[in-house]
């Protein structure tokens, strides 16, 4: 697979640049764009700039607006239910949890839920901000059906994917973000790309066969982790996303990449529980207990959740980040069609 690499300020303005032809306000077009890029960074291609094209179609379609007219449904001192408006969902759920952040530090917890939004993206940049201010985040999201319950062979959930983090010391942190699918949807989309396979067990093509064909697992149905216990926890955030907050469920939500279900986010602040420096010495000694043991055959380091994301995260500052030429071309006429000032690429 050809690839080229591009410099991560310059697709920030790039990306930014790009949702302001669709008269989205600057401040949400730079939420975006650094919500996207840092997708890249942290190897979650799946999730980064590739989306342009796909987030500017929904606008298009009208099944996002460029700008959101945000509502409160309700709310108390450590709870929110919000409207999203129908607007594009990262810098809908960047204010959801910013409000969650305030109640926690407010009232101990934050619960806030958004309804009626667009494809959130990454759970981990919101999760990260959580941290940030020293809080425990936990968020989850429901999304268009594309997998099947477990022992079925039809669409009804989405990949309803979560993410929990740990703040830690030194702005470090433990970051477990995940699909309740064996693989995402957009990253068998990139495998499909690349011309590679998926792991059996994964998916199933449109007759409700098993497949390791990514272009036929892209257009069949995604399937579970974890046999019955993953199908348990899928249904858990399809309950959480829609049922609670009174948002579509998976099943009803149309099959776009620019759209999504219902955003919960839950912020704690620790120090209600205990000190934060005993809090901290305590994640700290687990971290180095869990490290510290030794690794199986053929295992050469035990990383925590999130280690391996930034340690990419360096590498791709210093090193540029790789698109396959199948996106390259896709933002070029994006570039075009716009009138946009065309995305370099380094040498």
């Amino acid at each position: 697979m050809e690839y080229v690499k591009v410099l991560a300020k310059e697709a920030q303005d790039f990306c930014t640049e790009c949702f302001l032809k669709f008269d989205v306000p600057r401040e949400d077009a730079e939420i975006i764009a650094d919500h996207l890029v840092l997708a890249n960074l942290r190897g979650v291609d799946s999730h980064g700039i590739m989306r342009i094209p796909y987030y500017t179609e929904g606008i298009r379609k009208g099944l996002v607006k460029p700008k959101a007219e945000i509502s409160v449904v309700r709310e108390s001192p450590s709870i929110a239910l919000l409207d999203g408006g129908r607007g594009l969902g990262i810098p809908v759920a960047v204010k959801a949890t910013d409000l969650a952040i305030d109640k926690a530090k407010s009232a101990g917890v934050g619960v806030v839920g958004v309804r009626n939004l667009g494809h959130v993206g990454m759970l981990a940049y919101y999760i990260k901000k959580v941290i940030e201010h020293g809080l425990i985040g936990f968020t989850c999201v429901n999304a268009p059906a594309i997998m099947a319950p477990w022992g079925g062979r039809e669409r009804i959930f989405g990949t309803n994917p979560l993410c929990i983090g740990f703040p830690m010391d030194d702005g470090k942190a433990m970051i477990l973000d995940m699909a309740t699918s064996v693989m995402a949807h957009f990253k068998i989309k990139v495998a499909a790309l690349r011309g590679e396979k998926i792991p059996e067990g994964a998916a199933l093509d449109r007759q409700g066969r098993p497949t390791t064909n990514s272009k036929e697992a892209f257009e069949g149905v995604l399937l579970p982790f974890g046999g019955y216990k993953g199908y348990g926890l899928v249904l858990a955030i399809e309950v959480l996303t829609s049922a609670l907050l009174g948002a579509l469920q998976s099943k009803y939500i149309e099959l776009h990449p620019s759209t999504q279900g219902g955003f919960f986010m839950v912020a704690v602040d620790v120090s209600r529980f205990r000190n934060y420096d005993e809090y901290k010495k305590d994640i700290l000694h687990l971290v180095d207990l869990v490290k510290s043991c030794p690794p199986a055959e053929g295992v050469t380091e035990i990383l925590i959740p999130g280690e391996v994301e930034e340690r990419e995260v360096e590498k791709r500052i210093r090193d540029g980040v790789p698109l396959d030429i199948t996106t390259w071309n896709e933002l070029m006429n994006v570039a075009k069609e716009l009138s946009v000032k065309p995305l370099c690429h380094t040498p």
